[in-house]
């Protein structure tokens, strides 16, 4: 059986994603910094920190930030941005409420379990903390039938994705849809690659030939959450 290769583990992707290996790259994180308004010094997770594109634009706003990512050539990129530490979402080496905020971007649905993932951050976080989320969700419509892998195989309907927050005692703040971002990348990726179903095997690792069904209406979106206070 072929496993599905991650996106970002693809050099083909990697020359067309950039540095920071996601849809909207650092303009949807300084979005997402300035919404935040953290205080000089403020001690902030970049999760999932890949090559450290965003590591270096937190330690640039001034924040003491840390990247974490389990990939050992990824965190030898990252750490010529800021300090680094190897580990999974699920459990982080972390402190109880040693964080005032968390980035976690297009990370939550490739962790391969977002409840657990967000009960780690909401335990690292202060009382007060944020998270900042970007990522994959699933817009209202028909679904596949079968079970998807590669990025897609975590993106849940947006209801989902805050009964998930909440679950974990992070409240969220606002939602905003940056499908259009997700829209560009696969744009660039189809020209890239020569065809759409190419892009379309490579996101929900299935092959569009064989397999039945609709595909997924996915969408891309950015939400900030706070975790609750007792």
């Amino acid at each position: 059986m072929q496993v599905a290769v991650a996106p970002y583990a693809r050099e083909d992707f990697q020359r067309v994603a950039g540095e920071t290996l996601r849809p909207g790259g650092l303009t949807l994180t300084a979005r997402a910094l300035a919404a935040c308004r953290f205080a000089p010094g403020a001690r902030v997770l970049d999760l999932g920190c890949g090559p450290g594109a965003t590591l270096g634009l937190l330690a640039e706003d001034g924040l003491c930030a840390a990247g974490l990512d389990a990939s050992e050539e990824f965190l030898a990129q990252a750490a010529l941005r800021g300090p680094v530490v190897r580990g999974h979402a699920q459990e982080l080496p972390l402190r109880d409420g040693c964080l005032d905020g968390v980035f976690c971007e297009c990370v939550l649905s490739a962790t391969g379990d977002a409840p657990a993932t967000l009960a780690a951050i909401a335990r690292a976080l202060r009382p007060g903390g944020l998270l900042a989320l970007t990522d994959l969700y699933l817009r209202p419509g028909p679904q596949p039938g079968s079970a998807a892998a590669g990025c897609v195989a975590g993106a849940v309907p947006r209801e989902v994705l805050t009964r998930q927050l909440e679950a974990a005692g992070l409240a969220p703040l606002f939602f905003e849809d940056h499908t259009k971002l997700l829209t560009e990348l696969a744009c660039r990726l189809t020209m890239a690659l020569g065809s759409a179903q190419s892009v379309v095997a490579m996101l929900t690792g299935r092959d569009p030939a064989c397999a039945g069904g609709p595909r997924p209406r996915l969408g891309y979106c950015l939400i900030l959450a706070a975790k609750e206070t007792p």
